[in-house]
């Protein structure tokens, strides 16, 4: 008697992505101290408002409590939030083969300027740009150089903004595009797709009265059917609003012995959602410069970020879309030292 072999769609999927991964990594790999940054500082004009960071005053409630917005402060939030999104719609049209991510954070620093904004991350930490520009194998805190843009390169670009008093945060993954008869990588597309819908599943689980530990096993339900991907544990989200960096702290994991895991989702409450995906094991490490982050085993990583605030019925995705917005660019000249 003849019995059928029966083998599930994933384990058949899996087998064949393993057999098409070569042992060699078919992509640069990415290290701390490659390439140059060029050191003239970015230059904001004096009339744009700095964050409290700047001013070593992060100090107070903002560290220890759930902060619960007001209508004032969500429409603060909200115009950060429109301004992030435009600034980043624009400069991913920029992005092809041979652009360095340092003229990446020159059109994001330029675009800031001119929409009243101080960009987030510059002198953030000893951060020394504008913007994170992450690639292949960096999982967090790229910083911005003078490496030029590869055919496939998987970029992750996280733009944010303090404006009028507030914070705006989004991050999108990009696969610069192919020219002529290069092949578009697959399994960079792969890791993009995944990384993407792992935070929209974490964003469709978020309303009032829902633990904050939904989000951590949505993303862990979600990628536990991705085939040979993992989260990047190290990569948490966070409230904002007049810090950058504001409880509740958003695990994209499932942790019961994480206090802030059993906090309950609240009207007012405004948090990032930015899990980190890796074709990879999911560990990172810190790189020399002690701001960098990449992954252990050289994997390549993808990352999209929203900030959502809690309504009464769900939720509200703030940096969605393309903001129906014309920054003055050229008004502004001698931006630069």
């Amino acid at each position: 008697m003849n019995k059928k072999l029966l083998f599930s769609p994933i384990l058949v999927r899996t087998i064949f992505r393993r057999a098409r991964n070569p042992s060699s990594k078919p992509y640069d790999i990415i290290t701390s101290g490659a390439y140059k940054t060029n050191n003239l500082p970015r230059v904001v004009p004096k009339e744009i408002p700095r964050p409290n960071h700047i001013y070593n005053l992060v100090n107070g409630p903002y560290q220890s409590s759930i902060l619960i917005k007001n209508q004032w402060q969500l429409e603060g939030i909200r115009a950060a939030c429109r301004r992030a999104r435009t600034i980043i719609d624009r400069v991913s049209e920029s992005i092809q083969p041979g652009i360095t991510t340092d003229a990446i954070d020159r059109i994001v620093h330029e675009l800031c300027i001119s929409l009243g904004c101080y960009p987030a991350p510059l002198n953030y930490e000893n951060f020394p740009r504008s913007c994170c520009t992450s690639v292949n194998n960096m999982a967090l805190h790229g910083i911005p150089d003078d490496r030029p843009l590869k055919e496939n390169d998987i970029l992750k670009l996280d733009v944010s903004v303090y404006y009028n008093g507030f914070f705006g945060d989004v991050s999108e993954t990009y696969l610069v595009p192919t020219i002529g008869k290069t092949s578009t990588d697959k399994h960079a597309l792969y890791l993009i797709k995944h990384a993407r819908r792992c935070r929209d599943r974490a964003i469709a689980v978020c309303r009032p009265g829902v633990e904050i530990s939904a989000i951590g096993r949505a993303c862990e339900e979600y990628i536990r059917q991705c085939n040979g991907l993992n989260i990047v544990r190290s990569a948490c989200g966070h409230g904002l609003g007049e810090q950058l960096h504001e409880p509740p702290q958003v695990l994209h994991y499932f942790d019961p012995s994480e206090k802030q895991m059993k906090w309950i989702m609240k009207e007012g409450m405004i948090f990032a959602i930015e899990p980190v995906i890796t074709e990879g094991n999911g560990r990172v490490k810190v790189c020399d410069d002690d701001i960098q982050v990449c992954t252990t085993d050289n994997s390549r990583c993808a990352q999209f970020e929203h900030t959502i605030a809690i309504t009464s019925t769900g939720h509200e995705v703030l940096t969605e879309g393309k903001a129906d917005m014309s920054p003055n660019v050229l008004d502004r000249k001698n931006v630069f030292v």
